[in-house]
């Protein structure tokens, strides 16, 4: 029986440094050989062609499923007083779709030996939703989550301080994420706020899981990239 591809999922606020601690793990390399593949990267997409047809297929009717049931469970989130006025339901399933569809296709394609950094995963999925409203993710919420949909065995829960969080939204390339543009400085401020507020809730009602967190603060000059790696191997 084949030794399943370890994952690993990082959690973090707009601006924390998800992506940027993605690519740095990309870089480390062992014996000059990738072990760290991120969910979303698509120049790593090249590994579904060890799939056949029919795995593709049964994927794609698995995640379909795994979305229903999620939604079922979870639905009382549509029915939440968001900051912004847009509606972003298509959008977000499409996402949700075809992220759960690439990360199921890497467990697949990965080797037991290579690792699967999934960002974004569904801890985010699960959670973004309050980022946006006054209202905050129940504790059984987060009992039946973790009991039915988490999967990783490493989660990395990257933070800084909200100034910087600020700041990288501001100048990164992709700019604000699209739920927080037409946002004004005092609304961005208390949805990063909230954000923080609910990944450290969901952190702390998870303390009976065996996966293991990995706190990593990216304010500091974060330079330790390989020390970070290491704890994999």
């Amino acid at each position: 029986m084949k030794k399943k591809t370890k994952l690993i999922e990082i959690i973090g606020s707009p601006g924390s440094g998800k992506t940027f601690i993605c690519t740095k793990l990309q870089l480390v390399k062992k014996n000059s050989k990738q072990f760290f593949f991120h969910s979303s990267n698509l120049k790593n997409f090249k590994k579904f062609n060890r799939l056949n047809y029919s795995t593709r297929f049964f994927i794609k009717i698995k995640v379909i499923f795994l979305i229903i049931k999620f939604y079922s469970l979870f639905y009382k989130r549509f029915f939440l007083r968001k900051i912004y006025k847009r509606s972003f339901f298509i959008r977000t399933m499409l996402l949700v779709y075809r992220h759960l569809i690439s990360i199921e296709m890497f467990k697949k394609a990965l080797k037991k030996d290579e690792f699967l950094i999934m960002e974004p995963g569904l801890i985010m999925y699960f959670l973004q939703d309050y980022f946006y409203s006054d209202q905050t993710v129940s504790n059984n919420d987060i009992k039946i989550f973790n009991q039915i949909f988490l999967k990783a065995d490493y989660i990395i829960n990257v933070n800084c301080d909200i100034k910087t969080q600020i700041k990288r939204l501001q100048i990164r390339k992709r700019g604000m994420p699209q739920r927080m543009a037409n946002l004004n400085k005092k609304e961005i401020y208390n949805t990063i706020k909230k954000s923080n507020n609910e990944i450290k809730k969901y952190v702390s009602n998870s303390y009976d899981l065996k996966h293991r967190f990995i706190n990593v603060d990216t304010s500091k000059n974060f330079n330790k990239i390989k020390k970070l790696a290491n704890l994999f191997f």
